[in-house]
């Protein structure tokens, strides 16, 4: 099947705005925006197909760094080069440093934030559900076979038991995606085409 594939480009001025809103109105942590990203930049701008969603993704989650601001750079870059992910990029972290740096100032100013702390309380079950459809929407944007669902059930596993995140576990599960997606698919993909040929040529 052929890959889908955006080659449309985004003004910078687009990016920038899209990505200054996601800064300052973007709640429930990276999970959350990857999901919100993906349903407005897919779904409703088709700004990226889920093809380069789902890569950008892939390529973003093995990689050591803040998930949601990865994934946006990723985005501006593939549709606006250099310049719009380093804008873009810009634009996305800038209103969360203003805004947890003027927090941590009122913090320390007044020696707490029992009101902010109050407000948490209040929010976290919506952010949770918030999450939880994030998570809903991304298992259904990348979870394409059956290794896929093995290889998921088998990290959870391992990260319930010993209570952390086992960076041998990304590094495993990222073997056997090059040993099964990289050789074993293609060649069995290639095996396919021969026989194709081979039955097409008159005897």
């Amino acid at each position: 099947m052929e890959r889908e594939k955006i080659t449309e480009r985004v003004p910078i001025r687009e990016l920038v705005r899209y990505y200054l809103r996601l800064g300052v109105l973007g709640f429930g942590g990276p999970v959350a925006l990857v999901g919100q990203m993906e349903r407005e930049l897919v779904g409703d701008r088709r700004w990226l197909s889920k093809d380069e969603m789902r890569e950008g993704i892939a390529v973003c989650q093995s990689l050591p760094g803040p998930l949601a601001i990865q994934v946006g750079i990723w985005i501006s870059y593939i549709r606006g080069g250099f310049w719009g992910a380093w804008a873009g990029g810009w634009a996305f972290i800038l209103p969360n440093f203003v805004i947890v740096a003027a927090m941590g100032a009122l913090y320390v100013h007044f020696g707490g934030l029992p009101w902010v702390i109050a407000i948490f309380y209040g929010v976290s079950p919506a952010v949770i559900a918030l999450i939880l459809h994030s998570c809903y929407r991304l298992t259904k944007l990348g979870m394409k076979d059956w290794l896929e669902w093995v290889l998921a059930a088998a990290a959870f596993a391992i990260t319930v038991a010993v209570q952390a995140e086992v960076a041998l576990v990304f590094i495993g599960c990222g073997i056997v995606g090059v040993i099964y997606y990289g050789f074993l698919v293609r060649a069995r993909a290639d095996v396919s085409t021969t026989r194709s040929v081979l039955l097409g040529v008159p005897l």
